[in-house]
């Protein structure tokens, strides 16, 4: 991969930087919400973090468009696009669990951390194949990887929608309660489709490694992938020097 300067203020890519700024922004409201049991009476930081959630997960919606239909795909979007992606619903997932738990409702963390052991065992997994194939086997998305995240973020907006609704009383929270094992329901078709889609991706991994070692290219690249250069031989240098 090259990085280039004219990639760095593109439109999918500035988008992305917005939703990086959305993380701090995103946990800092959630922290005060966990914390401070004013902030809960109060309402507004959970409805605000719900808010900031849901403009992170808009703007990686608009970067895809954008980068593919006007060609505006760029090893650097490649890069910090997934990036972003992991630590919007990485955070989303563990400040959700966290608030739950605070309010005695522990399923929400389970998925919690089946999801999130499952990110780093990709990321582990991934690293791992591409360093094994000098990066010729590396991470691509597949049906099942796009229905998960599909899954989770539905999961994700049912679940901040119930707790918002879980601060009020009456009605309002006997709607919010309804809501919460709806999103509990997805969260667990989602951590399902999460586990299979873990043992496919390295399946189909571990087929292409085999491949890319069978075909012998593997000896004609170096450690970044790239083309050994031909040496020339000692006899070659001799053959020179007469």
């Amino acid at each position: 991969m090259k990085f280039s300067r004219k990639d760095v203020f593109t439109i999918p890519n500035i988008l992305t930087y917005v939703r990086l700024l959305c993380v701090p922004v995103f946990f800092a409201l959630m922290v005060v919400f966990c914390t401070d049991t004013a902030a809960q009476q109060a309402k507004v930081y959970v409805w605000a973090a719900f808010g900031v959630f849901v403009f992170a997960e808009v703007t990686d919606v608009i970067d895809g468009f954008v980068a593919r239909h006007f060609n505006m795909i760029s090893d650097l979007g490649k890069v910090i696009d997934p990036v972003a992606d992991k630590l919007c619903q990485g955070f989303g997932i563990l400040m959700l669990g966290v608030a739950y738990v605070m309010i005695d409702r522990w399923p929400v963390m389970l998925f919690a951390a089946i999801l999130i052991v499952k990110e780093i065992a990709m990321g582990v997994f991934s690293y791992y194949f591409m360093k094994a194939s000098k990066r010729q086997v590396e991470q691509i998305a597949n049906k099942w990887g796009k229905a998960g995240s599909a899954l989770n973020f539905a999961s994700l907006v049912l679940a901040y929608f119930a707790l918002g609704l879980l601060c009020y009383d009456g009605d309002v929270y006997k709607a919010g309660d309804i809501i919460y094992w709806i999103a509990v329901a997805v969260f667990a078709a989602g951590a399902l489709v999460a586990i299979y889609n873990l043992i496919q991706y390295n399946v189909g991994y571990y087929r292409a490694l085999c491949k890319v070692r069978e075909s012998g290219i593997l000896d004609k690249l170096n450690d970044k992938g790239e083309p050994i250069e031909a040496q020339d031989t000692p006899a070659e240098d001799g053959a020179r020097n007469v």
